[in-house]
């Protein structure tokens, strides 16, 4: 398996933390309780679910706007940067935490997690429907391509630091298929608009 501490490292690499986005934890304690992971999962589905209704809104009209800074692409891209940086403090704090043996406390964080799966993947189903309007609009792809990188990168992270903590069969195997079912949708989505702004370069006379 991958190191966790080389994919934190990696991590850490692609955004500047906020803090202040998750849970509180005391200064004395170093690492977060199941419930505080439970927490902070719950705090990344609320930042995804909150993007969702601007993605609904992209048209063939606004999205182009991009360009002078407006429309529902640059709120999109603030929105996935915050997910970046709100992931990158979580990642943080889950390493070195002690194995999680209670199946109570494992379960729970697999399911925070699926709900996170099923959320983030509904935000990229609408993103890939969307994809589609822009397929003579060159200059969309490559920002919206370049901010899911990093989401992905993230998103990795977690699932396998959540997978080195947990140490019960089941929780575990749900997070690693629901990461694996993650990431799909991921390359799905960045392929989507990276595809946008290689089918639209200009041809080389």
């Amino acid at each position: 398996m991958v190191s966790l501490r080389l994919l934190v490292t990696a991590a850490l690499a692609v955004a500047t933390p906020l803090v202040s986005a998750l849970p509180a934890v005391p200064t004395a304690q170093l690492t977060l309780t199941p419930q505080q992971i439970v927490d902070s999962i719950k705090t990344l589905s609320g930042k995804s679910q909150a993007l969702q209704a601007p993605a609904q809104s992209i048209t063939i009209v606004n999205g182009p706007l991009i360009i002078v800074g407006l429309g529902p692409f640059p709120p999109l891209i603030t929105g996935f940067t915050d997910i970046v940086s709100t992931s990158t403090v979580f990642i943080s704090q889950i390493m070195g935490i002690p194995p999680i043996e209670d199946e109570d406390e494992a379960t729970a964080i697999a399911n925070a997690f699926r709900e996170f799966v099923r959320i983030h993947q509904a935000l990229l189903n609408i993103l890939i429907g969307k994809a589609g309007l822009f397929n003579t609009v060159p200059f969309i792809g490559g920002p919206v391509a370049a901010v899911l990188r990093q989401v992905e990168k993230v998103v990795d992270t977690i699932a396998f630091g959540l997978i080195d903590i947990i140490d019960v069969g089941l929780p575990k195997q749900r997070i690693q298929s629901d990461g694996n079912s993650l990431s799909s949708s991921l390359t799905i989505c960045i392929n989507a608009y990276e595809g946008l702004a290689i089918n639209n370069k200009p041809k080389q006379a």
